[in-house]
């Protein structure tokens, strides 16, 4: 389970990984991308495959530390490779792909997954834990795909809504990505 104890957040990889399927699925068709639409299915597929076969839950507040993050990815790289020879060569290949964002397929699948991680909290319908890490959550992986910023545009407004009903402070900082940003690349 992703979230480590959080009881109200709880998911599985799999149906975060779903969703995220979903997303690029849909985003793809909606914003007709030019881009190869099997690598962007493929990269959802297994971006978080090394989570699948985690002995222990995820707990963002482990993935906030370099240390925590630095042991996840390790973990992770040793599963994935285990499982690229065990089963299907190219989950390696790409969940490197992935990791690394080095192509435009790759970045299209990181806006997806953060979006996807900044909307699910929001279904819950209770206050956010962690609340701050929300609000900037997607920024860097949307100015990388910049085409999916009107969607991020309207999660955000969601997001000021919910904060300001739950007595949470809206920050200007958290508007920043907006500025001076073209929705067109």
């Amino acid at each position: 389970m992703r979230y480590g104890d959080y009881e109200d957040f709880k998911e599985s990889t799999s149906e975060h990984t779903f969703k995220v399927i979903l997303m690029v699925d849909y985003f793809y068709k909606y914003l007709n991308l030019s881009l190869d639409y099997d690598k962007c299915i493929s990269l959802a597929i297994y971006h978080d495959f090394g989570e699948i076969d985690l002995e222990k839950d995820v707990d963002i507040r482990g993935n906030n530390t370099k240390e925590g993050k630095e042991s996840k990815d390790k973990y992770e790289k040793e599963k994935i490779s285990e499982l690229s020879k065990k089963y299907y060569g190219n989950i390696e290949k790409y969940y490197e792909e992935y990791k690394a964002k080095n192509s435009e397929e790759a970045k299209f699948v990181n806006a997806c997954d953060k979006l996807e991680g900044m909307i699910h909290p929001l279904t819950i319908g209770k206050p956010i834990m962690n609340h701050e890490l929300y609000a900037n959550y997607a920024d860097k992986a949307i100015k990388e795909f910049p085409l999916l910023m009107p969607i991020y545009k309207e999660i955000k407004e969601i997001l000021k809504e919910r904060f300001l009903s739950w007595h949470y402070e809206w920050k200007e900082e958290y508007e920043e990505v907006f500025k001076n940003l073209s929705t067109t690349s």
